[in-house]
């Protein structure tokens, strides 16, 4: 009975849930229909309830249900095995030579929130290639992590969509992005690389052009779930967290509360004590130049190593974009429907405070200000709760990410979208900033080893936690072929913790209560990449060698016969055909305009990469 009302009251609050795999004769796992089915019946697959936006129709699914594929999880024993939610198995890929660079992977079903996983993961290896071939192929490779929620739908199709959306973006600035091919007479002529004739005003880098393609693809699959829940049933919606290595740097998009975050092993800096420093003109300055050369020797063991967590990403919840909301709630007042206020206040007001000075603020503000209670101060906050638990119109607890443009708020009919955003927050780290020392064997602590997780990782664990956990696992096993999916199956195992005799999961090395959510951790060796990115470097200059030097044996045949010809004429043609290639002034300065991440800094102005402080909030 009690299983009966259970079903009825999920019925009511998640109708969009997509329905299950038909079981073993279901055709998408190799099965065919059933003896008892109706004709045609096995062939397609359709959900009763409908889609939305749909009006109540029975729309067909775009993607049928999977796990990422380079699990290889593909018949549907094996996905109702890794969706057990009394063992909940840490799954981790059989193959590891299916991921780029040894990257581990590993993802743990919920203990019963919902029937499936409702995370996804995906990665793909992409090359731009110019139609014309002026340009030298470039490589570049993407990872993305998406957490659904109130189905899987929105992040299957994130999963299985984002990459060509990427691949899109990119390709329409192909040719600022390309480096040039070296040709005749040493080099294209410079509109050769500017095809169009419009001349910029504003210098433009590299990397804004990557940043730009990253936020318009995150648009664009938005967009794509919109269109698209009239024609299939994509439930719910999904965060979405993406890495991209492109041109030796590391790009990572986040909208959501999914989080990346880059575990270092860096030197730890000795500050020597102040009566130490105060003996400069004695012996304090010879044992500070012995400490230096220590250090310099790598002498001092562990202890002269620390880890850091450097984050690439910071949460999008209500709390955490407390002034956007309000600000648009403030601005649209329509959306509140006369039920909610867009106002915070120091102390939560009642009826007896009518009338009675009240702290609040609204929109944007960042400090407080008094005012007069009124009846209308009553209604019920845009925003509910702190932290994790904070609540928008009280029903969501995210703020960004793809999908949910039919969510409506509990008890209401108010449309929740107006107040979500796809945007994301993107930091760039240049990789050849990083100051390495071969010697040390340290590139795994220098360029540092990309987490990427969603929350159910970080809902039990802290960032400098994982940082830590990391590094100790790559401890225990330096040699192994496998010590990253080992330490993202450590990172999961211990988030996931342990079942107790009453069926609680508790973390193991205490009593709090372990993630009830799904666990998906992608840990990426980022020094891998930047060597593979320095021999593609190598193979692009080995070539333009070849290609300049094939151009100057070219180009002297015939300056040798015009010199014994006309002995009296030196350079005269000369002249006049360099005058005739040079360029347009305009195209000169669109060219300088574009190179400008080529440009080295000026003298004691160093340039430094986007980092996590130009993605943050202005306090």
């Amino acid at each position: 009975m009690f299983n009966r009302i259970k079903n009825r009251v999920l019925t009511v609050v998640a109708p969009d849930q997509p329905a299950l795999p038909a079981g073993p004769g279901h055709q998408a796992y190799g099965g065919g229909g059933t003896a008892g089915s109706r004709t045609g019946s096995a062939n397609r697959d359709y959900d009763a309830a409908g889609g939305g936006g749909g009006g109540g129709k029975r729309l067909p699914k775009k993607f049928q249900y999977a796990r990422p594929p380079f699990l290889q999880l593909l018949t549907y024993d094996e996905l109702k095995a890794s969706a057990d939610h009394n063992v909940r198995p840490i799954i981790v890929p059989r193959d590891i030579s299916l991921l780029p660079w040894s990257t581990g992977y590993a993802e743990c079903v919920n203990s019963g929130k919902s029937k499936w996983n409702e995370d996804q993961a995906a990665f793909h290896r992409q090359v731009l290639s110019h139609p014309s071939r002026q340009y030298h192929d470039l490589p570049y490779t993407y990872f993305g992590i998406y957490d659904g929620h109130a189905g899987y739908g929105a992040a299957l199709a994130a999963a299985n969509q984002f990459h060509y959306i990427l691949h899109e973006k990119l390709v329409d600035v192909i040719d600022l992005l390309m480096p040039r091919v070296e040709g005749d007479g040493g080099g294209l002529a410079l509109h050769a690389t500017l095809p169009h004739p419009s001349l910029f005003h504003k210098q433009v880098s590299k990397d804004e052009l990557i940043v730009g393609a990253l936020e318009a693809a995150f648009a664009d699959m938005d967009a794509v779930l919109a269109e698209d829940r009239d024609k299939y049933r994509n439930a719910g919606g999904c965060t979405a967290l993406v890495a991209l290595f492109i041109l030796g740097k590391l790009f990572v998009a986040n909208a959501g509360d999914s989080r990346g975050v880059l575990c270092k092993r860096v030197r730890r800096r000795k500050l020597l004590p102040v009566y130490h420093r105060a003996e400069r003109n004695g012996t304090g300055e010879k044992e500070e130049e012995e400490e230096e050369e220590k250090e310099e020797k790598g002498e001092g063991g562990e202890d002269e190593y620390e880890v850091v967590a450097e984050p690439c990403s910071f949460d999008h919840t209500p709390d955490t974009e407390r002034p956007r909301l309000l600000t648009v709630g403030k601005h649209n007042p329509a959306l509140l429907g006369g039920e909610y206020i867009a106002m915070e206040y120091a102390k939560k007001p009642t009826t007896k405070d009518l009338g009675a000075r009240i702290l609040y603020r609204q929109g944007a503000m960042k400090g407080w200000t008094y005012k007069t209670l009124t009846a209308t101060d009553l209604k019920i906050p845009l925003i509910t709760g702190v932290g994790k638990r904070s609540r928008l119109l009280g029903t969501i607890g995210v703020t960004r990410g793809f999908g949910d443009h039919d969510l409506k708020a509990l008890g209401s009919n108010l449309p929740i979208k107006p107040f979500l955003s796809a945007h994301p927050d993107v930091v760039c780290f240049d990789l050849a900033q990083v100051r390495s020392e071969p010697a040390d064997e340290n590139s795994d602590g220098e360029y540092g080893i990309l987490v990427m997780a969603t929350d159910g990782l970080w809902d039990v664990s802290e960032s400098q936690q994982v940082a830590n956990t990391v590094f100790g696992t790559l401890k225990r096993f330096p040699a192994e072929r496998h010590r990253y999916t080992m330490v993202a199956q450590e990172l999961v195992a211990r988030s996931r913790g342990r079942a107790n005799e009453s069926g609680h999961w508790r973390l193991s090395d205490s009593r709090a209560a372990a993630t009830v959510d799904d666990i998906s951790v992608i840990v990426i060796p980022v020094h891998q990449y930047y060597q593979e990115y320095r021999a593609w470097t190598q193979t692009v200059a080995a070539r333009n060698r070849v290609r300049s030097a094939a151009a100057k044996e070219v180009a002297a045949v015939p300056e040798a016969a015009v010199a014994r010809e006309q002995p009296g004429a030196p350079g005269a043609d000369l002249s006049s055909e360099s005058s005739e290639s040079e360029p347009p002034e305009e195209a000169q300065e669109a060219e300088n305009n574009l190179n400008t991440i080529n440009v080295p800094p000026a003298a004691g102005k160093p340039s430094a990469p986007l980092g996590l402080a130009d993605a943050l909030p202005a306090k």
